[in-house]
């Protein structure tokens, strides 16, 4: 008789999955000019650029890096699910060039409908990446509900000089994005039943990889500012590094890497609500649209999980940088460039 954990396709139990699922970027970011700002000598990252996670100084050799990210399910297998909720939720810190130390569980947990083999699948996805990561899982919350939400709080820590954020980029960097993108489409797709779940292998595989680059003190320095790409796509991430370090990101659209089965999806018209909700949020700072085809808007407008870091990185050492990075992320591209702030935020090329 086969596993009851084989039987059940998670993505069906919900309405929305991954970062789809996110508030309306436009929508939040109203909300979070209702609260009290949040202010303190030790607080050098916070909410006020909408950057990838809070940065607390710790001394003059630490910053502590703290992160929080869940979701719906976005895949039917629960181990990988498990694994890409939790290299998500890692990404955040690496994003930041720091380094997780611990994680802590966000768990709900429909258990009517739910048999415990598929939790602890999930689980064990989760722990094998935040192992992996050099980080440790050291606890957390979980709740009994309707909808199954997983998702980790992460902390990290790194040297206040290796701190990245959405706030340094300068004009003359390439921009450099280190996974293809497509999650959106293709999760859509295989919730619909119009792509089967090995269709997804190379999706599958990009989400589970960690954004950890590894590199050496030079091409860590050559990175001015960094985000990671997730539920507000390539634009709406893009958008707040732009507003963030005050310039303008010229991307080329042609060079954006997509994933297998990606393009032919965007052209079919397989879309999320996330996809016309960052439409709405970025389309009033972007210049060029008229030049882009309508599956090309929406590969920019598509909300990733678990996607790719988009870097500026100073021009004498992108190539070694992408060279550097390759082994791991081989569908990194170069798919722009950073210049002085014009018009708008962002320039289609």
């Amino acid at each position: 008789m086969a596993d009851p954990a084989e039987q059940i396709r998670l993505t069906q139990t919900v309405t929305k999955g991954g970062c789809a699922a996110k508030i309306a970027a436009g929508t939040l970011s109203e909300l979070l000019k209702t609260l009290p700002r949040q202010q303190h000598p030790d607080l050098l990252v916070g909410t006020d650029f909408l950057d990838d996670a809070a940065v607390w100084r710790v001394n003059d050799q630490q910053v502590l890096v703290q992160t929080l990210d869940f979701f719906t399910p976005i895949l039917d297998d629960a181990f990988d699910f498990g694994a890409v909720a939790a290299a998500n939720a890692l990404s955040d810190v690496f994003a930041m060039g720091a380094s997780p130390t611990t994680a802590l569980t966000i768990l709900a947990y429909p258990l009517a409908e739910l048999p415990p083999a598929v939790l602890g699948d999930l689980m064990a996805g989760a722990v094998a990446k935040v192992n992996e990561a050099g980080a440790l899982l050291v606890g957390g919350h979980s709740i009994d509900d309707d909808t199954l939400k997983l998702g980790f709080s992460v902390t990290g820590l790194t040297h206040p000089d290796r701190l990245w954020s959405n706030r340094g980029a300068k004009a003359g960097d390439v921009l450099i994005l280190t996974k293809a993108v497509g999650t959106g489409t293709l999760t859509g797709a295989l919730k619909n039943g119009e792509l089967s779940y090995a269709d997804l292998a190379e999706a599958v595989t990009s989400m589970k990889t960690l954004n950890r680059l590894d590199l050496p003190d030079e091409l860590h320095g050559a990175v001015h500012a960094a985000t990671d790409v997730t539920g507000f796509g390539v634009l709406g991430h893009g958008l707040h590094l732009a507003l963030g370090s005050e310039v303008t990101l010229e991307l080329s659209v042609s060079a954006l890497p997509l994933l297998e089965h990606a393009a032919e999806m965007l052209a079919r018209k397989v879309l999320t609500k996330a996809h016309r909700s960052n439409t709405s949020y970025v389309q009033p700072h972007v210049s060029g649209r008229e030049e882009v085809s309508e599956s090309g808007w929406w590969a920019l407008t598509d909300p990733q999980t678990s996607g790719g870091l988009l870097l500026c990185v100073s021009p004498e050492h992108a190539a070694a940088l992408l060279s550097t990075i390759r082994p791991g992320f081989p569908r990194a591209a170069r798919i722009g460039h950073v210049s002085e702030r014009g018009e708008k935020a962002l320039k289609l090329l």
